[in-house]
């Protein structure tokens, strides 16, 4: 199977680096969906699971996908984002805009949201609960949008801290535990594109 390509890419420069920002482009471009990569990650994801999936979403759903690198730890990152996408969208109060981050990238979605506060719902796969624990607590309190999904590897390292997310469980915040699957979900049997179904879409 030839490899996919994305329609457009950007590159802006951050911290000592650049990001680079993929765009797959729907046949509704007021549904967009939105992925951060884990730390070092880049757009295509690894075995190009990024990619694969912005064509599912495009080609089931009508989704324009925009996939977000992560060559930088700096935690600041969101305001970029809302710009690049800004860049190739016209953004109004009907647009309908999802995230889904991968581990790091999940940490920068959920604590950069007030530099995005169009995202209306969340997809937070393994983010490092060890760091800014606080600051992800007060952030998931405060959402007031449509859903918040955490989903942990039950062999992930953040795993048995997901108790404290729980604390702030309602009907637009949700916290799940996948049993046996890593920190990079690599176990048999793991479809990413059936959790995103499931929990928001």
């Amino acid at each position: 199977m030839p490899q996919k390509n994305f329609n457009l890419v950007k590159s802006r420069k951050r911290a000592n680096c650049n990001i680079d920002y993929g765009f797959i482009f729907g046949s509704d471009r007021q549904k967009i969906f939105l992925v951060k990569a884990g730390q070092d990650g880049s757009i295509y994801g690894h075995q190009n699971k990024y990619i694969e999936h912005a064509y599912e979403l495009r080609d089931l759903y009508g989704f324009s996908v925009v996939c977000a690198s992560m060559p930088s730890s700096d935690i600041d990152q969101m305001a970029q984002f809302a710009e690049m996408v800004q860049s190739e969208f016209e953004i109004t109060d009907t647009t309908k805009i999802y995230f889904m981050g991968m581990f790091k990238g999940a940490s920068i979605g959920c604590l950069g949201h007030t530099s995005f506060p169009q995202i209306s719902r969340f997809l937070l796969i393994n983010p490092p609960l060890m760091i800014n624990t606080t600051k992800l607590c007060r952030c998931t309190q405060n959402f007031a949008g449509e859903m918040k999904a955490f989903v942990f590897g039950s062999l992930d390292p953040s795993a048995h801290l997901a108790g404290i997310l729980k604390l702030h469980e309602r009907e637009n915040v949700r916290i799940a535990i996948i049993p046996k699957q890593d920190h990079y979900f690599s176990k048999e049997g793991f479809n990413l594109l059936e959790l995103i179904k499931s929990t928001i879409l």
